[in-house]
């Protein structure tokens, strides 16, 4: 069985080493590529093609929604899990909206 193949999203790069290191402790899981902005994210998931995405929502050139978005648009089959401090409704919402597959909180 092939692993899921993962790339993860996240602009705070202590926050992405910690998720990477996690990742690795999980079997069927395989890093492919950490992107700290979301120009990079977008390259990544275009050329990777990973099954899962793992993204942060805030970024500082815009957000993880607008990622989901433009994946969604172009027909990615990418699975995407938020991860994310942001605890606003309307972001939530607008993340099912995008076809997000779950959500994980940050403290």
């Amino acid at each position: 069985m092939n692993p899921i193949r993962v790339v993860i999203a996240e602009d705070d790069i202590q926050i992405a080493e910690i998720q990477r290191r996690f990742l690795e402790r999980i079997e069927g899981f395989e890093l492919v590529g950490v992107a700290h902005g979301l120009e990079e994210a977008q390259d990544l998931t275009d050329v990777l093609q990973p099954e899962l995405l793992l993204l942060d929502i805030q970024f500082p050139t815009g957000t993880g929604l607008e990622l989901l978005r433009d994946l969604r648009a172009n027909n990615s089959e990418t699975d995407v899990i938020l991860i994310t401090a942001a605890r606003e409704v309307d972001t939530f919402k607008a993340a099912m909206r995008g076809g997000v597959f779950d959500f994980i909180v940050k403290p």
